[in-house]
């Protein structure tokens, strides 16, 4: 019996370590892609499919911002560097990210194998100093993501406002 008990103890604490981690990933995204001035609708940590989680942001390639590539490779990297920087070890998160950021790149760089691993990691370094200045805002959304589940962005205005303006 004492066994069976270790196992699921050692069982449990890996699920929620790995929750953990996909928690900080997935608000990474969300964190930094609203500060580089992104929208979001919504954030989630409940598997869907083969995905752990799921953040539905604006897409930087599909909007016209000026360096739309720099800051989907920001977005993708610092959700690696925030997972890594809370579970204590150097991973490249989503496998998913990694290919996502590698073909970026080489778009980038008109497929310039130097100067595409250049960029990524130019990229990493500005991601990194990113995901330090708003880990604040990161682990908050993690933590609620832990509690909640799932946290929306947009919320519908309250009764009565419709038409009026708060700027």
């Amino acid at each position: 019996m004492r066994t069976n008990k270790r196992v699921n103890r050692r069982s449990s604490e890996a699920y929620l370590a790995t929750r953990e981690a996909i928690a900080y990933h997935k608000a990474a995204h969300a964190v930094i892609s609203m500060k580089l001035g992104y929208k979001c609708l919504y954030v989630t940590v409940v598997p869907d499919g083969d995905r752990l989680g799921h953040v539905c942001c604006e897409d930087p390639m599909a909007v016209g911002h000026d360096h739309k590539i720099q800051d989907a490779l920001k977005v993708l990297m610092a959700a690696s560097l925030a997972e890594s920087k809370r579970i204590g070890c150097r991973t490249w998160g989503d496998a998913d990210d990694r290919v996502k950021a590698t073909n970026l790149a080489l778009l980038a760089t008109d497929r310039d194998t130097e100067r595409a691993e250049a960029l990524i990691n130019k990229m990493i370094v500005e991601a990194r100093k990113l995901v330090e200045q708003h880990w604040p805002d990161i682990g908050k959304l993690a933590e609620q993501l832990l509690v909640e589940a799932r946290v929306n962005f947009l919320q519908p205005k309250a009764a009565g406002t419709e038409g009026s303006d708060s700027r």
